[in-house]
């Protein structure tokens, strides 16, 4: 706790999913003051859009997707520190107690002050940007359901032909969910298929289910009730009812390059992909900021890894605040 007559440090989340809440958590109980600030307009993240009962998170069988960011969002907010929704820096700077942030979406221009920043922004499904060059896609939209939206109603489509689009656990885990329902069933990938094996083996082998790679999607042309896909491997063309593209996650890194100056922004150190680097103890290469869960975590992005990674950058913040990191 801060020795009386100081002020507590306010610490800045931007992001509301499981590691900037967890983060928020921890922050408290150390001591520290967190403001959450989340640009969409409910806490949870990605949760939100997970339907499936939950088996992967200890403890918690059978919750859902939303449920989980519910009671997730509901522990923080019972220590009353729920977050600022619909609202996101346009500007990060450095100031004389740290970091000085201009919020957007805000209504009148405001700006916070910090003594640091943790950005938990986490990814979003890759959606048009997973299928370039392919022609016709505004045409096909009606056809397509991006991310994991792609596990809803599957019950409804029995009998349906499908593609899915991905080589990873959520394509696989798609594939197999629509080989229970009757569909008969493509899978895609651009390069060598990467789920796990458990996944692979439900569906290779199937009577139902052609897996396909290498190949790339050529064309979209909506034909006769269904969608007309040109591949630029055998079979060459396919004709679907819809299309399911489950090709990965993008980190919510971009609007870093706007809100941060070209030398700061330099120092994050992102990776191809936009991922965050940091080290084992969640600091980015620009001191002061920390960075926690899927954002910096493409190896194992998951609701268990953002809720540790989210209490350990809460106690490397508290730590580096209370005896500095030595300079080189």
């Amino acid at each position: 706790m801060a020795p009386a007559g100081t002020v507590t440090p306010q610490i800045v989340i931007l992001g509301a999913g499981p590691a900037g809440l967890s983060a928020a958590l921890w922050l408290h109980k150390l001591g520290l003051r967190p403001l959450l600030l989340e640009a969409a307009g409910q806490a949870g993240g990605m949760l939100n859009e997970n339907l499936l009962p939950n088996d992967w998170v200890l403890g918690q069988v059978g919750l859902t997707g939303p449920q989980l960011a519910g009671r997730f969002a509901g522990h923080v907010a019972g220590l009353a520190l729920a977050p600022r929704l619909h609202c996101q820096p346009s500007e990060i700077r450095r100031h004389e107690h740290g970091w000085r942030l201009a919020l957007r979406n805000s209504g009148d221009a405001e700006s916070i002050d910090a003594a640091a920043v943790l950005i938990a922004t986490g990814t979003r499904p890759r959606a048009q940007d997973a299928l370039p060059g392919v022609e016709g896609l505004a045409a096909a939209a009606p056809y397509i359901v991006y991310g994991p939206p792609a596990f809803a109603g599957l019950d409804g489509l029995r009998g349906q032909r499908v593609l899915v689009v991905g080589g990873g656990d959520n394509a696989l885990e798609n594939a197999r969910f629509l080989l229970d329902q009757g569909c008969e069933v493509w899978v895609a990938a651009r390069s060598r298929f990467r789920a796990q094996r458990a996944m692979m083996e439900a569906v290779v082998g199937h009577p139902r289910a052609h897996l396909l790679s290498p190949v790339r999607l050529r064309a979209l042309q909506p034909a006769g009730g269904g969608l007309r896909v040109l591949l630029d491997a055998a079979p060459h063309e396919l004709v679907v009812d819809r299309m399911h593209v489950l090709a990965g996650y993008a980190p919510n890194t971009d609007f870093l390059r706007d809100a941060l100056p070209p030398a700061l922004f330099a120092q994050l150190g992102l990776d191809a992909e936009g991922y965050l680097g940091v080290d084992a103890a969640a600091r980015t290469g620009c001191a002061g900021l920390y960075a926690a869960g899927d954002v910096c975590n493409p190896l194992f992005p998951s609701v268990v890894s953002a809720i540790a990674q989210g209490a350990l950058a809460a106690k490397t913040i508290e730590l580096d605040l209370r005896q500095p990191p030595a300079t080189p």
